[in-house]
């Protein structure tokens, strides 16, 4: 029977000291903090909770409710219920619009769900009329296609738990509990909301103790295996671990480090070659973190409410690497690779060419087909806010490592400027792959140093002003096939960077 043990920071050579330094910056640091949880193997070697919370007490997850919806499609992949590679639209034709679905939103597939590759840049029922929040994700028009950019859109997860509940008859964490989680002794007085229709909330519903989390956190580390059976499908979990969407347009550090299936990537020593058993993150708003590192066999484990604290998520994130992460260390006899083999009784070879690293060989071949660097290429977009027009890239210097790049903007189009405004110039910057280039932005006359990169697929490109204005300006440039580009883009306000933010598909010429 599956139980969480009570030990002591120095079974894992983590000083007395360290778990102090966490307390006394976390409370130094003012971030309201409700409870804290160290978590090595089965054994709690650090637990505390501030007032009014206790270690019985639920408390609202928020999106770690959608890493449960995860674990919740993962079975019904196991049970032959559905298929990753499914169109959601197939299993909710009673929601479709009567005129037919937009055409971004019939593509969707379940991977792309999970992996926050969908068509919406903003949760879809909060920009509908009506109660059905599952209805609202087949009706509010979509602003560009799926299967592209990260975009964190918290009515996927519920529309994926919907399904669960769908196809299962039973709700989403009575499904869990029936599976899986009954067996590491998730708490029977932990629930998920639910709304007007009576869908649990799969993106953020879930009141639980910090317990249950480290409970599922503790299943996770062991990718779903629990003393040789195997209760979460372990090649999905290896692969919903596993970092497959570029995050680099999130805001903060450490959400800026990747994404699986509704799990975040952390921070980690190694920045190269990053597998499942590096580490993954239960992460929900206000400061709900399970920081989850298989290969050390450890989770951190926070509550809290950082809502309003701008800094407050990377305060708790900062304490914990300033003080015990430092002491961690890997713990051979819990090699990650032996999990397997304790479940089906085989070895089989998850050090060489593991599925996740197939799959990662198969984006960067078909970003090199999709990007066919040679020559020039020109995409026009789709109508969208920011009244970009097309947008270019000149390939004839990538076997150099670099590209051109021209954003063309329709000027006629905002109805600030005058009738005979002229279209923008469409002046080129160079990026060089992973170095900087200083060079001068004739359309604002400005200096400014660029860079790109390539992650899983996509073409990151980075553009910082250095001249009488600081600012800067970041582009996710992700294929949906050869001929279907999005475009996903931040800057600060600057004057000379205005405009240039938000979502847009484009189709080449």
């Amino acid at each position: 029977m599956f139980r969480l043990e009570n030990g002591s920071p120095g079974e894992y050579q983590i000083p007395e000291e360290a778990v102090e330094r966490l307390e006394e910056l976390l409370q130094k640091q003012k971030v309201h903090i409700h409870g804290y949880l160290l978590l090595g193997g089965r054994k709690i070697l650090a637990e505390r909770y501030y007032a009014p919370y206790g270690p019985e007490d639920n408390h609202r997850m928020y999106s770690i409710t959608k890493s449960f919806v995860a674990l919740a499609v993962g079975l019904l992949i196991k049970n032959h219920l559905v298929g990753i590679d499914d169109k959601i639209c197939d299993y909710f034709p009673e929601y479709l619009p009567e005129g037919g679905v937009h055409p971004w939103c019939a593509d969707l597939t379940i991977r792309e769900m999970l992996s926050m590759r969908t068509c919406y840049a903003n949760t879809t029922y909060k920009d509908y009329d009506g109660d059905d929040w599952t209805e609202s994700f087949f009706r509010v028009p979509p602003d560009h296609a799926s299967g592209t950019v990260f975009s964190y859109d918290t009515s996927s997860a519920h529309v994926l738990g919907a399904l669960v509940e769908k196809k299962t008859g039973v709700k989403l964490l009575d499904y869990l509990r029936r599976e899986a989680f009954d067996k590491v002794g998730f708490s029977k007085g932990a629930y998920i909301m639910e709304d007007k229709m009576g869908v649990s909330q799969g993106g953020s519903g879930l009141m639980s103790t910090l317990r249950d989390i480290a409970g599922v956190a503790y299943l996770c580390n062991h990718f779903g295996i629990l003393d040789g059976e195997e209760l979460l499908p372990f090649d999905f979990m290896r692969e919903a671990l596993s970092n497959l969407t570029p995050t680099d347009m999130q805001p903060t550090l450490d959400e800026q480090c990747g994404y699986g299936y509704f799990f975040w990537m952390p921070r980690t020593r190694r920045d190269d070659q990053l597998g499942p058993e590096d580490g993954f993150v239960m992460y929900g708003m206000g400061g709900q973190l399970a920081v989850c590192f298989p290969r050390l066999d450890f989770c951190y484990l926070t509550m809290a409410d950082t809502i309003g604290n701008p800094a407050g998520l990377q305060i708790l994130y900062d304490c914990f690497y300033q003080t015990v992460y430092p002491y961690l260390r890997e713990r051979p006899e819990d090699n990650p690779d032996a999990f397997l083999e304790k479940a089906q009784g085989k070895r089989e070879d998850l050090c060489g060419q593991r599925a996740a690293e197939r799959a990662e060989d198969d984006r960067a071949q078909e970003l090199a087909k999709r990007l066919r660097p040679s020559g020039e290429e020109t995409y026009r977009f789709f109508k969208n806010a920011q009244n970009w027009k097309e947008i270019a890239f000149d390939w004839r210097g990538w076997q150099e490592g670099s590209v051109g790049v021209r954003l063309r903007r329709d000027r006629r189009a905002d109805p600030h400027s005058a009738e005979t405004a002229a279209q923008d110039p469409a002046p080129e910057l160079v990026f060089p792959v992973g170095g900087w280039k200083r060079q001068t932005n004739p359309a604002s006359g400005f200096r400014c140093e660029c860079r790109a990169d390539v992650k899983n697929g996509h073409l990151i490109l980075q553009c910082f002003l250095i001249d009488e204005e600081h600012g800067h300006m970041r582009m996710d440039l992700a294929w949906r096939d050869e001929s279907v580009l999005t475009v996903r883009m931040t800057c600060t306000n600057e004057p000379s960077l205005e405009g240039l933010k938000g979502f847009a598909t484009a189709e080449r010429i």
